[in-house]
């Protein structure tokens, strides 16, 4: 999990920690499995799988770390504040920004420039999976996005309205 101040109060330091589940009672030093410090303040919850976390901070950057020892691979500042969590799926990572891109990277312990797509309007919320298709939300408009346009165009023909 990760923590810190109110975003309204700008960049700022925040803290990431994973704690043990099966603890009871006051956890707050018996059940800290790792604390990780180079994250800023955080309004995120983190995404992990294969032994990875990725967690991203309202600053703009994304931290990839060991989800058993919270060292740190990698962290890429997107440049722009991010208010939204990240989805892991389907070995990526989507994170969007409030300049308006939705990064894509490959899930990995090593470090790879993420695929930008421009969504033109700044992206507030965590992208969707869902039958195929990944929604991604910006201010002003909900998009679709499939991977394969045949299961798109079955969606469509099964009544579902798409929406852009």
């Amino acid at each position: 999990m990760s923590a810190g101040q109110d975003p309204d109060k700008g960049n700022g330091p925040g803290a990431a920690y994973s704690i043990d589940p099966t603890k009871r009672g006051d956890i707050s030093e018996s059940g800290k499995v790792w604390q990780y410090d180079k994250i800023s303040r955080s309004i995120s919850t983190g995404a992990v799988a294969d032994g990875l976390a990725f967690l991203s901070d309202f600053k703009g950057t994304l931290h990839c770390l060991d989800a058993k020892t919270g060292k740190q691979y990698w962290a890429f500042d997107l440049n722009s504040p991010v208010w939204g969590s990240p989805l892991l799926a389907d070995g990526k990572v989507y994170l969007g920004d409030a300049d308006g891109d939705l990064a894509v990277f490959k899930a990995s312990s090593e470090m790879k420039k993420p695929f930008v797509i421009d969504m033109a309007d700044s992206v507030y919320s965590t992208p969707v999976p869902a039958n195929g298709v990944l929604y991604v939300m910006t201010r002003t408009q909900l998009y679709a996005i499939a991977a394969n346009q045949s299961e798109f165009g079955k969606q469509q023909k099964q009544g579902k309205e798409p929406h852009q």
